[in-house]
């Protein structure tokens, strides 16, 4: 009798915790994929200022957080096909619930409006280690809940920011 106590006690833990550990988990890797991405828009300007040559930023497309940082080959000519390619993320199977989306958020966190998840373009840092324009990556989990934003200014300064409730952290 008493294990089966002990046995429901167990079970009825276990129902409540799980669900639980599942949305951290999510919520978890959706912020270490917004820090990682961050931390290569930081790469990618730093390089640029070091070393005097162009590098940039492309989304590769695919299920989940996947680009590439690439450093350009001709200054005067930005060519992703054929550029040296400096690191290659491809987080789709190791996070697979987050991905670059929006979660319905059309604000990044320096104001900016953003009519899809990505920029367009890639994201280029000149030689000054300067943007050629403004750019936010919206980092979002796939169940909606959690969305982050890696927003760059025309200044080049980044940011990693955190949606809670109506406004950014």
């Amino acid at each position: 009798m008493e294990t089966m106590v002990v046995t429901s006690i167990v079970a009825i833990l276990s129902a409540i915790a799980i669900p639980q550990f599942s949305a951290l988990s999510i919520q978890l890797q959706t912020g270490a994929a917004a820090t990682e991405l961050l931390q290569d828009v930081d790469y990618a300007r730093t390089m640029s200022q070091r070393t005097g040559t162009p590098y940039y930023i492309t989304v590769t497309g695919g299920s989940g957080v996947n680009y590439k940082v690439q450093r350009a080959a001709d200054p005067a000519a930005i060519a992703p096909g054929t550029d040296p390619t400096v690191r290659t993320i491809t987080l789709g199977a190791k996070m697979p619930h987050v991905t670059f989306a929006q979660n319905t958020v059309a604000v990044d966190c320096f104001g900016g409006t953003a009519s899809a998840a990505t920029p367009s373009t890639q994201l280029v840092f000149n030689a000054r280690g300067l943007p050629n324009a403004a750019a936010s990556y919206f980092v979002g989990s796939d169940d909606g809940k959690n969305t982050y934003v890696v927003s760059v200014t025309g200044a080049g300064r980044a940011r990693l920011c955190r949606r809670v409730g109506g406004g950014w952290r």
